[in-house]
């Protein structure tokens, strides 16, 4: 190419521009990287797709409000990739991906706890922090410093659940209930379950003459049915995933049992409370995160993800989309704090600092020194009329549960 001298002056304004706004020039064409290992797809398939929409309207919202302004006004990049609900290899090879290629300075997710613990390796390897909203004990258990969980102990959840639905049955009946029955599929976390709950129960005062563990994939329903039929129970719990639940609970209301059930996990999602349709009626399930929450900040998130998301199913039904965008807003805060693409610093940041005014039931997350959120909250929801809404503690409370 031919150097003209009007060429030669347009390269000598760019370079003195450079000199003269080095920070400028370096924001505009580094954007901060944030990697997004997720399960997309299988049977945590939908709890993966949430989390990672709530983590990009986030990261969007932190761009058209300026990016990370600490950072000389930095654009963020959510790199988003499929874990897969059941292989740990996969998860661990898309993490280190990012971690290498993409050059991510954080990671968030990976919805699926046996997916979660898998990328935490990779991400401890590297000196680089993970922000989960995954259940499992473990990864807080472990010893690592770069793993950051803002939900409360998968362990601790069915027991508080069990304690919230007695409250809420003596707050609104004037009597506490008198008795339970337990089921749960025979996965790891239904195997503990199923032996540790019967002993909370016991806690409360709260009889359970049966309790019972069934083999995941059902074809035949009996299992629930005939103990029910039996025990005449106040308060079932049930523990599953999405098919087992449908069958069990249809079968159950099927043949008139109208006691409350109260499930966890893929109780509170879009294709629970579709599958089981009238049926979803008084089903519980304990949630970090609910779309009808009065906290500043809640109706315009779930708004913006209905713009975003028009043909998801609305409002939406999965406390991972909520956290999701948590996850997002933790991150852009620990961004803003540490001034600085350093993983270390932003690791530090997010161990010491208070996170506030985030839409969860406690809007302000601090982790201690396991990584474990210390300002954990949970909330009871109940399927109403095919809408899952918050009716439990009183002060969470959208409308008053149906018992």
């Amino acid at each position: 190419m031919k150097l003209t001298r009007r060429t030669g002056l347009k390269i000598l304004a760019a370079g003195t521009a450079a000199i003269a706004c080095p920070g400028i020039i370096r924001a505009e064409e580094e954007e901060v990287v944030i990697g997004a290992p997720n399960s997309l797809t299988g049977g945590l398939g939908e709890n993966g797709q949430r989390a990672t929409a709530g983590m990009q309207i986030a990261i969007d919202q932190t761009n058209r409000e300026g990016g990370i302004k600490s950072l000389g006004g930095a654009k963020l990049k959510l790199v988003i990739a499929d874990t897969s609900t059941e292989n740990p290899t996969q998860a661990a090879s898309v993490t280190r991906r990012m971690l290498d290629q993409d050059k991510s300075v954080a990671l968030l997710g990976a919805t699926s706890s046996a997916m979660t613990l898998a990328a935490q390796v990779e991400a401890e390897k590297s000196e680089v922090p993970i922000i989960t909203g995954s259940y499992a004990d473990g990864l807080v258990t472990r010893g690592y410093k770069y793993t950051f969980k803002i939900t409360p102990q998968g362990g601790a959840v069915w027991n508080g659940q069990m304690s919230s639905g007695y409250d809420m049955w003596k707050a609104s009946k004037g009597s506490p209930p008198k008795s339970a029955l337990i089921f749960m599929s025979n996965d790891a976390v239904g195997l503990v379950v199923q032996k540790q709950l019967p002993e909370h129960a016991k806690s409360i005062n709260l009889d359970v003459p049966f309790s019972q563990s069934y083999q995941m994939g059902l074809s035949d329903p009996s299992v629930a049915v005939a103990p029910v039929l039996r025990y005449k129970p106040d308060m079932i719990f049930l523990g599953g995933f999405v098919n087992d639940i449908i069958l069990i609970i249809k079968a159950l209301r099927g043949v008139g049992v109208t006691a409350p059930i109260f499930g966890a996990g893929p109780a509170g999602s879009d294709s629970v409370g579709q599958g089981l349709g009238a049926a979803s009626d008084r089903f519980f399930t304990p949630m970090a995160w609910n779309w009808d929450m009065t906290m500043p900040g809640n109706k315009e998130f779930v708004e913006a993800y209905h713009k975003a998301y028009p043909s998801n199913p609305y409002p939406p039904a999965n406390e991972q989309l909520g956290q999701g965008y948590v996850c997002g807003m933790i991150i852009r805060q620990a961004l803003e704090k540490a001034a600085s693409r350093d993983s270390k610093k932003i690791r530090d940041v997010l161990a010491s600092a208070e996170f506030t005014g985030l839409t969860y039931p406690n809007p302000t997350v601090k982790f201690g020194p396991d990584g474990l959120n210390v300002n954990n909250k949970e909330i009871l929801a109940e399927w109403i009329k095919g809408e899952l809404r918050t009716v439990w503690p009183k002060e969470n409370q959208a409308m008053a549960p149906l018992l």
